[in-house]
């Protein structure tokens, strides 16, 4: 059992560790050739600066904001990647004024979700936590039952875990509201700033500004990933032992 665990665990580890090298090779690659790119879609970058100089000049920015909260809203039951909504504010508004936007729709998001979790419960987040060979990372997460804020801000962090999961779940620990708020906007704040800035990059995909961008996501995602997995196989690997022990004492104990 354990050298099956170790075996999961180390496959895992391989396969995020060779996409994240394949994605950031092929992106070192066009960012050396990126002037070669941009000569070679010049077609692709005027028609997006077309397409920029027309958004900049819409004077209907009211409904497009109002868009933009109808998908903020819509992500509340949906599962619309929320950097899809960054990088939508980016395109049309200016970065600081799109950061602004998505740091109140990103509020909003956190507090209906929140507030689901209080009314109906933890949902898939609590149910995973509940499964048996995870309970350690159950009780490190709940923190006495009132939850942990460091894991909080770090789920923020990680791109591969779900907003609405964890926000759903610190609403069933009823964790304070204020605080809620608070360390989630400041775990969430990188993110929103990353993604942000490639929507207001996004009319030229081959800048090296952009490029740099989705090194930085691509090598971010990776090694949360990495660590993620690791530290869990290592857990999982004690906690494993740790039953193995319990029941072979339990095994020959003798009743008196």
């Amino acid at each position: 059992m354990k050298r099956t665990k170790r075996h999961q665990t180390n496959l895992i580890s391989s396969i995020i560790v060779i996409i994240t090298v394949a994605l950031m090779v092929f992106l070192t690659i066009c960012l050396f050739r990126q002037a070669s790119l941009e000569a070679r879609f010049d077609a692709v970058i005027a028609w997006l600066s077309r397409l920029d100089r027309a958004v900049a000049g819409l004077d209907t920015h009211l409904e497009i904001l109002v868009c933009i909260f109808a998908l903020y809203i819509a992500k509340c039951q949906l599962p619309i990647p929320v950097g899809v909504l960054c990088v939508i504010s980016g395109m049309v508004f200016p970065l600081h004024y799109a950061l602004i936007i998505n740091t109140f729709f990103a509020l909003f998001l956190f507090y209906v979700k929140y507030r689901e979790g209080r009314w109906i419960g933890g949902g898939w987040a609590m149910m995973i936590l509940n499964i048996r060979q995870i309970k350690f990372i159950k009780s490190w997460v709940e923190f006495k039952g009132s939850g942990n804020p460091y894991i909080l801000i770090v789920s923020r962090l990680f791109p591969s875990i779900p907003l609405n999961m964890i926000s759903k779940l610190y609403g069933s620990m009823r964790y304070d509201l204020v605080y809620y708020l608070m360390l989630s906007i400041i775990g969430f704040f990188p993110r929103m700033f990353i993604y942000t800035k490639i929507g207001t990059e996004l009319y030229n995909p081959f800048s090296r500004r952009f490029i740099t961008l989705l090194m930085i996501i691509v090598a971010f995602t990776g090694i949360t990933s990495l660590i993620f997995n690791v530290f869990y196989g290592i857990r999982s690997r004690q906690m494993t032992q740790t039953l193995l022990i319990y029941s072979q004492k339990e095994k020959y104990k003798i009743v008196l």
